[in-house]
């Protein structure tokens, strides 16, 4: 898995891409976003390219992902920004990790596997899952199946289609998130 890591301190942000995605990212906007927490908050910042084949073994791309940040520094806490496919990893693996305390996940695909998703979320016990579906994206029609509880939260951005065309600004802010209640 391709990984880009900007160095920081021992908070520890991951970023998951989508789907045979970058590290990069359209126009950017994963290394904008690594650059702006890398900067704005000290964090050590790991970037991982989400695999064409990740759903081969879903659970092992994530825990990959996760062992590779323990083999180069000591977190003191993890947050998960995942996109599309990759937001979809952070959704249904978070928790089985304790560091992890805030998970962000936009645009996740929640019609893939309904069941693991709402497994994630019940069983993720950190402070805050976010997950963000933007108003012109397919999933936006199951969020309803997300199960309810005090650290999840659900949110629709306006105007947003599934690669936030255009709205790159919006999308990097939307890391912004993992740093409020």
């Amino acid at each position: 898995m391709q990984v880009d890591f900007y160095r920081g301190g021992a908070e520890v942000v991951i970023i998951l891409t989508g789907l045979g995605g970058n590290t990069l990212g359209h126009d950017g906007k994963y290394a904008k976003i690594a650059e702006k927490l890398n900067k704005e908050r000290n964090a050590s910042i790991f970037v991982f390219a989400t695999p064409e084949n990740c759903w081969d073994n879903p659970a092992a791309v994530f825990e990959n992902a996760v062992n590779c940040v323990y083999s180069q520094i000591k977190p003191e806490k993890i947050y998960v920004f995942g996109n599309s496919a990759g937001a979809n990893l952070a959704i249904c693996y978070s928790y089985l990790f304790p560091d992890i305390k805030k998970v962000v996940a936009v645009n996740p695909v929640l019609n893939l596997n309904i069941d693991r998703t709402k497994n994630g979320v019940l069983n993720f016990k950190g402070e805050k899952l976010l997950i963000a579906v933007g108003e012109k994206d397919s999933s936006r029609a199951f969020l309803p199946c997300v199960p309810q509880k005090r650290n999840v939260r659900t949110i629709t951005v306006a105007e947003a289609d599934h690669l936030f065309t255009n709205m790159t600004d919006n999308f990097v802010q939307l890391s912004d998130q993992l740093f409020t209640e």
